[in-house]
């Protein structure tokens, strides 16, 4: 049945959507009479791929976002250029030519525009940034300049969860789908290689799927017709000592051609720091700490990043283009870890290194464009313990790769001997060089014993052909993609395995997941009808133990209606969206929680689709020929979202099905004024309410009840907020540059960005102290407000032929200590004191033993009669209670302090 609709659904729609990826040009040739020319050629790039019809209209389709030269000739007529034009993705822009006979003293008339706010063919909610501003703005990463974007909550959006999210490159879909919810995508795009970046958060094109959140989509530039180049680094290793956080960044991209029509561009971008990720934690209250001398710098905190990036443009002959991109991305980190605070070796470590690589073919006609894609996507990640410390050569750069202990056995999945101790890990003991010596919280000789590893592999070819006329335009193709994930975990690894250490875990299965989508456009004279169908299939794996294996299909109609209304265009669209399960819950995992005891979580491969169902109405207005007002109202219906429920009589040990629900809906408002006259501002403002049903461990969404009588009733249902339910949001950009004749001359030129982000707290789920008890509903709590101010200032310089500017780049310049987590079992960000108290007292019960002057452990300062022995309740207990505080000390539970860094950029 599903087949046989499909099959109608392509007869049917003659329609389709716009295309996400790549945008349009279109317009007339006309004669200076205004006659109609028919059979002009349209060139673009130096490729001649259009020719006028009988009205004189034109249309070149998939064309790439940037600057083009569009160019018309006609035999007898004077040939007429236009250079600049600017394209967007998934936006037409009009280009108008009047020509006349061969002259050489007749003006030539060009009219050129593109306005994505009221064009009524732009369905979806697009936000962009180009890459230009991203290298402006204090942004580092690709991922923070999409967060400024209004719904979005880091890598969130609309209230998703992590994951929910497809990313686009350059028309191919890339997602790391065996953690998607929990890690990052594997690879980063370098922002120098960037044309535009957008974010797409409602009725976006059936083209694309695995995603009921958002799309992120990132267009890649081209090499240019002249060689241009820029090198840059940053640190912030000049400033005074607080301000130092050990960061270094270096940036060099070159581009231009290599004859024959084609271009290259090559960018490589690394990143040291010897603090990763800094906290703005209150500093220690005992001045014994050693985090008191320098309270926002974490010993094993490092990190150092490279990515790598190269793109070859080889035109074939007529309309045909192949391109080439390559990508890799490296990642390595320690990680500081409490109870490892002073015996460091012992503290874990993680790496990821991430490939891609993909092909594009075009074939671009009058008529007719054909878009063949193929790429392959690979990340491997491994954490655990190093077999050793790494030596930095520059800063925190070691220019080596990490190695882990029994990474060779977890890449074999060897789980037999895995059973066993592994060698080269030792059981730890408690450490003898805290402050405070006594045997409590803090570990050395050995590490926690774990070893994780993982690597996900996609292989995916993809088909999109367009073509239409002057009112219809059709879209049509689809995608195959082939997966291989293998994984292996084992904790505790200095102990066999036994009663209290799960068995290690390992899995090696090959996905399989297709699509095809059909989507139609039909241009009235004041009206855009937009129509798309989207098929879906999934099949986790035929070696993946379960019961009930085999494909899982979904059919998702997408609808588009715009109009102009008294100079606003309103649009109103509906689609349904579906995406297969992140791999991760398929799959059985072992892990160690605190207690030091071990756990087990089961896979489930029956798990099916997660689908949503979104409404939105959506006006657009300009309310100045310089500025533009936008207005979304979205209701987003949830179903199908993968649960955890409890597996037998252990709440600890779980297995995941399809039962959550719940609902997503809000108002987006986006103002923008471009920079112009100097400067620019864009206010974007998200009100929204996201709420689902309880189907977890505590809070089943089945359960069953008797009342007083006896009788067995259905409860109600029970909803709370869903974790990235952000009520309130704001982010404000403003721009600004000095004027060349304004001012003292040391002050012309220059440049300012500023960002401030405001938002209400994010829930949470407050629990008893041993954590089996909900207080309240889930989620039924909130985090404090967050508040951010960013700044890039930038004076440009030029030295003979040389150009470049220097600047500073401020991140939470108000030096805001925000609050990001708490804990649960307080709704504060450290423990209280009756838990401060219980802990210390816990320890020195086990440990009530004297410390003697021969022992390591021993520390004069808590020896007050000065016998030699720490001895008793009055001289012990105060050094546990120390200790316990400071192995408490909440410290990821606080953002970014300000962080500043001074850059030097050259271009040529």
């Amino acid at each position: 049945m599903r087949r046989s609709l499909l099959v109608v659904m392509v007869a049917v729609l003659a329609t389709p959507l716009v295309a996400q990826t790549n945008g349009t040009i279109s317009g007339h040739v006309r004669q200076r009479d205004a006659t109609p020319m028919a059979g002009a050629e349209l060139g673009l790039d130096g490729r001649w791929l259009a020719r006028t019809d009988s009205t004189g209209f034109y249309r070149v389709r998939e064309v790439r976002s940037g600057w083009h030269l569009v160019t018309v000739r006609a035999i007898g007529f004077e040939t007429v250029r236009r250079d600049s034009v600017l394209v967007r993705a998934g936006q037409i822009s009009v280009v108008n030519f009047t020509v006349d006979v061969y002259t050489l003293d007749r003006p030539i008339v060009v009219e050129a525009y593109a306005d994505s706010i009221l064009d009524p063919a732009l369905v979806a909610s697009v936000q962009r940034i180009s890459g230009e501003e991203l290298r402006r703005f204090p942004v580092t990463t690709l991922d923070e300049a999409v967060a400024l974007s209004a719904g979005a909550v880091g890598e969130s959006y609309r209230g998703g969860r992590l994951g929910q999210q497809a990313f686009v490159l350059d028309g191919l879909g890339v997602k790391n789908q065996l953690d998607a919810s929990t890690g990052p995508l594997g690879v980063r795009i370098p922002p120098d290689i960037l044309t535009e970046a957008s974010l797409v958060t409602n009725g976006f094109s059936a083209r694309y799927g695995q995603a009921i959140s958002g799309l992120v989509n990132v267009v890649t530039r081209d090499g240019g017709d002249h060689w241009t180049g820029r090198g840059a680094f940053e640190s912030d290793r000049l400033l005074w000592r607080s301000a130092d956080f050990g960061l270094d960044r270096s940036v060099v991209s070159v581009d231009g051609p290599l004859g024959g029509g084609a271009g290259l561009v090559a960018v490589f971008d690394a990143e040291g720091r010897l603090d990763a990720d800094p906290v703005n934690a209150p500093p220690p209250s005992d001045p014994r700490d050693p985090r008191g001398a320098s309270p926002t710098l974490l010993p094993h905190n490092s990190g150092e990043r490279y990515d790598a990036a190269i793109k070859l443009r080889v035109p074939l002959g007529g309309p045909q283009t192949l391109r080439l991109f390559a990508l890799r991305s490296a990642d390595q980190r320690l990680l500081y870890a409490p109870a490892y605070k002073y015996d460091l070796q012992w503290a874990p470590a993680r790496r990821v290194v991430g490939d891609l690589l993909s092909a594009h073919l075009q074939r671009a006609t009058n008529k007719v464009t054909a878009d063949l894609r193929a790429g392959y996507f690979t990340r491997d990640f491994v954490r655990g313990t190093l077999t050793e410390q790494p030596s930095y050569r520059f800063g925190a750069i070691t220019g080596k790769t990490f190695r882990f202990v029994g990474e060779d056995l977890a890449r074999a999945q060897d789980t037999v001997a895995g059973a066993g101790p592994i060698g080269g890990f030792t059981a730890p003991d408690f450490s003898d060089r805290s402050p405070w010596g006594v045997p409590a919280f803090f570990f050395g000789a050995g590490s926690s014993g774990d070893i994780g590893w993982n690597r996900y592999r996609e292989l995916r070819g993809q088909i999109d052909v367009s073509m239409g006329g002057p009112r219809t335009d059709l879209y049509f193709g689809g995608e195959v993609s082939r997966q291989r994930v293998q994984t292996f975990q084992r904790v505790l690894g200095y102990l066999p395995v036994g009663d209290s250490v799960p068995p290690p875990t390992a899995s090696d299965f090959s996905p399989t997941s297709a699509a095809g989508y059909v989507e139609g456009q039909l241009h009235g004279e004041d009206f855009v009808l937009t129509l798309g169908l989207r098929y879906d299939q999934f099949n986790p794996g035929a070696n993946l133990p379960g019961s009930r294996l085999g494909a899982r299909r979904s059919i998702n109609p997408r609808f588009g209606f715009s109009t102009v209304l008294k100079g606003a265009t309103v649009v109103v669209s509906w689609g349904r969206f579906s995406q297969a399960p992140d791999f991760q819950y398929l799959v059985d995992a072992a892990f160690d929680d605190t207690l030091r005891t071990g756990r087990f979580r089961r896979g489930n491969p029956n798990l099916g689709f997660e689908d949503a169902t979104q409404y939105e109405i959506s006006v657009r207005a300009r309310p100045s020929p310089t500025t533009s007002l936008r207005v979304n109202v979205f209701n987003k219906q949830l179903d199908g979202l993968v649960a955890s429920v409890p597996l037998g009589l252990d709440a600890d040990s779980t297995i995941f099905g399809n039962l959550d629900f719940g609902n997503v809906k809000g108002a987006e408002l986006i103002f923008e004024r471009p920079v112009i006259d100097f400067w620019g501002v864009r206010i974007a403002y998200t009100l929204q309410v996201a709420t689902a049903t309880a189907t977890n461990a505590y809070e089943l969404l089945r359960r069953i009840r008797l009342d007083s009588l006896g009788d067995t009733i259905n409860p109600a249902r029970v909803e709370f907020p869903l974790d990235y339910d952000r009520r309130h949001s704001i982010t404000i950009i403003g721009q600004g540059r000095v004027p060349d004749t304004l001012g003292p001359r040391p002050f012309r030129g220059f440049e300012g960005v500023a960002i401030l982000r405001a938002s209400t707290g994010l829930p949470f789920t407050m629990t008893n102290v041993t954590g089996d008890t909900l207080i309240g509903l889930p989620n039924s709590h909130r985090l404090p407000p967050l508040l951010t101010v960013d700044l890039m200032l930038r004076k440009p310089l030029r030295v003979g032929r040389w150009q470049g500017s220097v600047y500073l780049d401020a991140r939470n310049l108000l030096n805001r200590r925000n609050t990001e987590a708490v804990r649960r079992d307080t709704g504060e960000p450290g423990i209280g004191p009756q838990l401060l108290d219980s802990l210390a007292e816990h320890a020195y019960q086990a440990h009530p033993e004297a410390i003697p002057y021969e022992s390591p452990r021993y520390r004069a300062f808590a020896d007050a009669d000065g016998n030699g022995r720490i001895e008793g309740r009055g001289e012990l207990f105060p050094l546990f209670l120390a200790a316990a505080r400071d192995y408490s000390q909440p410290l990821f539970a606080y953002g970014p302090p300000r962080t500043l860094r001074l850059g030097v950029e050259v271009t040529f």
